[in-house]
């Protein structure tokens, strides 16, 4: 018997996320995404949640889907540094499976010292490459003179 047309696969049902930051939330299946091998020093957490906590700022939170309390402030380089464009090198495409730069998104760690969010910093060493079609990321390193894993945000806005 082939199938009705006109009968539509259901959604996946959305899936509750505990976070010690932000409570329960609900997201569905398609918004996570899988990071393999897991970011630096925390390999055993591949699946994480992009949560976006204002529309009034540029910060993201990089949320682990497995640990509540594991959550990473991220930021698009290209809002504070339009030169940095790791995207355009094939080797960073290649490591989650992409042939454009349009089919990823750049996201860099933030680094906030308690009491001095003036002096946050960014990692350009090793951005967070994720491929907008598939899901996957990847924590990429790049081995090119001219980038920090300190780079002061705040100072941005030329080629660090």
């Amino acid at each position: 018997m082939s199938p009705n047309p006109q009968t539509r696969t259901p959604e996946p049902a959305p899936v509750s996320l505990e976070t010690r930051n932000f409570g329960t939330l609900k997201v569905r299946p398609e918004q996570i995404i899988e990071f393999s091998p897991g970011l630096p020093g925390f390999a055993e957490y591949t699946r994480y949640v992009l949560i976006e906590r204002s529309q009034d700022a540029p910060f993201l939170w990089l949320q682990s889907a497995q640990r509540p309390d594991l959550a990473f402030v991220v930021v698009d380089p290209a809002l504070f540094f339009p030169d940095y464009q790791p995207a355009r090198r094939p080797q960073v495409l290649r490591e989650v499976g992409a042939g454009t730069p349009e089919e990823v998104k750049i996201l860099v760690i933030v680094t906030i010292p308690p009491g001095r969010p003036q002096d946050m910093t960014v990692n350009l060493m090793g951005p967070l490459v994720i491929n907008l079609r598939t899901r996957r990321g990847r924590q990429v390193i790049l081995d090119e003179p001219g980038f920090s894993h300190r780079q002061p945000l705040l100072t941005g806005g030329s080629r660090p």
